[in-house]
């Protein structure tokens, strides 16, 4: 928060150099089950993106959300969701980007739009919806990119101590809460004693780190990407850390007007339950998606599978989006799994400025 304060303070010398953007949404659900596809009936947000450019080299970045729904969470209505600084160093076909702060992990292949957002379905797959909802590095990041092919990058952070509890203990789910900076994400049930999972508190003083390695073209994408939040894996109060390592490997091709794009992770998640022991959870998530850009719109299908230590899901999502004329957005999609469906409608208005 403070990071987030005193960088609207610095660019508001800057002026000339900041440009907003963001989008409001109305949403409504109907759905036949719980988890993965519990959501609210009726539903809104507002999201908007402060990017301060006063060079080439240097630049910054504020992500704030405000929403009807907190999903049964505590300060997860309004607040920053990501605020960070970078410097760009370029030298011939060589590239050395900076970035500190609070920030998404570079490189997921679905949510590819400003302000982490998919440009593919209302939703976004189990393996995106968690990171989205459990995942936010706070540290450093340094990408190494050479002849605009080839890129090596590594992140060092703090925070994310609870890391690998969502999927374990609450179960996977798609949809698009986007966790906020001090927001406490309640892992299951209802009681005031339950635990939960936090993306900014630090409890065991523990770095954690991830690695990645991109390769790309003009019309295709391939990255490999490693993450150890090297936790203690013990209970903090009502914070419940997870020692997690998971590996993810993504791709994405666009031929014309159709995009495919799929990802893979897996992994496990460690807890330590006092007077117990050390318990270990596999964990795996993989879709595959395959978009047409239409004339005012565009429309998406995406199958997925997600699974850990007790239940194996399956899902088919299917979206269609229609953009008349102006800054509005329609939306409709439909996503069945087992035998629990959802289908959602929302009404979105994009917005920009200086």
């Amino acid at each position: 928060m403070r990071f987030a304060v005193l960088f609207l303070v610095t660019l508001s010398a800057h002026a000339d150099a900041l440009q907003w953007s963001g989008f409001a949404l109305l949403r409504g659900a109907h759905t036949t089950a719980g988890v993965p596809l519990d959501d609210d009936t009726v539903a809104a947000q507002v999201q908007i993106g402060f990017d301060w450019r006063p060079s080439m080299t240097l630049g910054g970045h504020v992500h704030l959300l405000a929403r009807s729904e907190d999903d049964d969470s505590q300060r997860g209505r309004i607040g920053i969701v990501e605020a960070w600084l970078d410097q760009n160093l370029v030298r011939g076909e060589h590239r050395l980007r900076l970035m500190e702060g609070a920030f998404f992990l570079p490189g997921s292949r679905e949510n590819v739009d400003a302000l982490w957002e998919s440009p593919y379905a209302i939703s976004s797959s189990a393996l995106n919806s968690w990171l989205g909802e459990e995942f936010r590095p706070i540290g450093v990041d340094a990408a190494y990119t050479l002849r605009r092919r080839w890129t090596l990058g590594g992140t060092v952070y703090r925070g994310n101590d609870t890391f690998g509890a969502l999927p374990v203990d609450r179960g996977w789910k798609l949809h698009d809460h986007w966790t906020l900076l001090g927001e406490r994400v309640r892992m299951s049930g209802e009681n005031e004693d339950d635990h939960f999972t936090s993306v900014s508190a630090e409890t065991d003083g523990r770095l954690g780190w991830s690695a990645r390695g991109k390769w790309n073209s003009d019309r295709a994408t391939v990255q490999l990407t490693h993450i150890n939040n090297r936790s203690d894996a013990r209970t903090y109060g009502v914070l419940e850390n997870w020692f997690t390592v998971f590996d993810i490997a993504g791709a994405d091709t666009t031929l014309g007007d159709w995009t495919l794009v799929a990802e893979y992770g897996w992994g496990y998640t460690d807890i330590v339950v006092e007077n117990v022991g050390r318990f270990r959870s596999d964990i795996y998530a993989a879709y595959a998606l395959v978009s047409r850009r239409l004339g005012n719109g565009r429309a998406s299908l995406r199958v997925e599978q997600f699974e850990n230590e007790k239940i194996r899901g399956r899902a088919v999502t299917g979206a269609f989006f229609w953009s008349p004329r102006g800054k509005l957005r329609t939306g409709i999609e439909a996503t069945v799994t087992g035998g629990e469906r959802r289908v959602a409608l929302e009404l979105r208005y994009h917005f920009d400025g200086r």
